[in-house]
Order: structure tokens, then sequence, then C-alpha cells
């Protein structure tokens, strides 16, 4: 399947592609997507027992080949000293990040929400300078439709040890099926060896015993209708008002209620 629908991911480190949201990315990429995975640091700091350009080339080695296993583009690493985002200078992230969504064009970003999902000082970074870019390329042609902020969920607590939300969050909530994809994000979180991934047996197992829905939150346009309802398709139209017109089955909300 082809289509011209592209895709920009803005995270911290190299695993939180395939820990967190590995499913989705597999299943937009498969589906025909363009897939960019834009990540602010080389994970250097991640490998305690190696010096850090050592920690470096190792992650972003695991990271290429978790990327050709999902089927997404080869990512674009800012540079970002691992551990210290927080201090970094925000006027050049977000310089860094406009010149890559510009280049790339994407329809939807993704990146972590202000809770970071595990409240990591460089999650938090990341989803600032992130909705900072979004919002400065608001009316430029080619700009982005649609922001999502990632939900912490059954997904991310298996992938990340973080646990669902205990409520729902402000705002449309879009459930991904990945349940077709899930050997595809086990076998991408096994490339992290480095980082011991939570899903380490035998794939069609491990991937038994995965949530089938990725959780995300809409959070541009922001707008104050149709809360509550979920939405299917990180892609789908919103209409003039800025209402989400698509809707999710019931089985989505069994498994995290909205």
């Amino acid at each position: 399947m082809m289509n011209d629908r592209t895709l920009a991911v803005v995270l911290a480190h190299p695993d939180d592609e395939s820990f967190a949201i590995g499913g989705t990315l597999a299943r937009y990429a498969a589906e025909g997507a363009t897939v960019h995975l834009i990540v602010a640091t080389n994970g250097e700091a991640g490998i305690p027992d190696q010096e850090p350009h050592q920690a470096a080339e190792v992650r972003q080695s695991e990271l290429l080949m978790a990327c050709r296993v999902l089927g997404i583009r080869k990512p674009v690493f800012l540079g970002f000293v691992d551990g210290h985002l927080a201090e970094a200078d925000e006027a050049s992230a977000v310089a860094a990040l406009l010149s890559v969504l510009r280049k790339t064009r994407p329809d939807v970003v993704i990146t972590f929400g202000p809770d970071g999902i595990s409240g990591h000082p460089d999650h938090l970074a990341v989803s600032r300078w992130t909705t900072i870019a979004f919002d400065r390329l608001s009316g430029e042609l080619g700009a982005p439709r649609r922001l999502y902020y990632i939900v912490p969920s059954p997904a991310t607590q298996q992938g990340c040890g973080v646990p669902a939300a205990e409520e729902a969050a402000d705002g449309p909530l879009a459930f991904i099926d990945v349940h077709r994809f899930l050997v595809t994000k086990v076998r991408a979180a096994q490339q992290h060896r480095s980082q011991h991934p939570p899903f380490s047996g035998v794939l069609e197992i491990e991937a038994r015993g995965l949530a089938c829905h990725e959780v995300f939150r809409l959070v541009r346009p922001a707008h104050d209708v149709n809360r509550g309802v979920p939405i299917d398709d990180l892609f789908g139209d919103v209409d003039p008002r800025g209402d989400v017109i698509e809707s999710a089955d019931k089985e989505h909300q069994r498994e995290y209620p909205a």
C-alpha cells in the first residue's frame, strides 16, 4: 500500500521509538506512510560501563537496526547531550528541530507529553521543544496538521514500566490498533541489546502478551469537542471547525477506557 502521508516522531533517546510506540511506527510504515524519526541525543549516557563516545556508537547502531526492522527512515540525530537536555539552549534546539521539520514536511508529529511518560527531564525538554516548533510552523506552507502526545497506557507500562494514566487525558485520544505488528515491535525492541529490552524472549511468545493498542492524545488542533471519543487513525481528517470526525470501536475503550 502506497500513500503520500508523512509522520515525524520526535523523541529523546535511541530505544524510545521501539519500547513505547514501535507498533504504531511499524503499522504506518507498512501502510506506506513515510515515517521520520528525530532523536535529540545519541544515547551516550545509556551504558554506564562505557565511555560516552563508545556508548553513543553502540546505541546509534542499535537504533539503525531497529529502524530497519520497523521499516522507517534512518533516524536524524540532533546531537544534544544525553541526560542534559534540560540544560540545553532551547532556542538552538527548537531551531534545529524546525530545520528538520521543514525538510521532512510531516502531516502528523508525535512526541512526549508534558509528563514525559516517565518524568525524565530529557523527555520533558523534547516535549517542550517539539510543541514550540509545531506552533511556530503554524501557517507556513506544508505545516503539519496534527500534534499528538504519547499517553501512559498498558503499552507504555509494558515497554517503559510506566503505569497507565488513572484518569482520562485532556483531549481526544487516539487508540492505534497494532496487533498485527506486535512481533515487529518485539523484534525492533530486541535490537537495543545494551538497554536490556523488556521483551527479551521468543518473538511470538512475547508478542502474545502485549497490548494491542498504543495510545496518543491529540493536542493540536486544540478544541473542546468530541472529548472522550477515540480516534483510530492518526491521519484522520479534521473538519473546518477542528472537530475530530472519526471514531474507534469499543474494543479500544475496553483496553484503555477514555
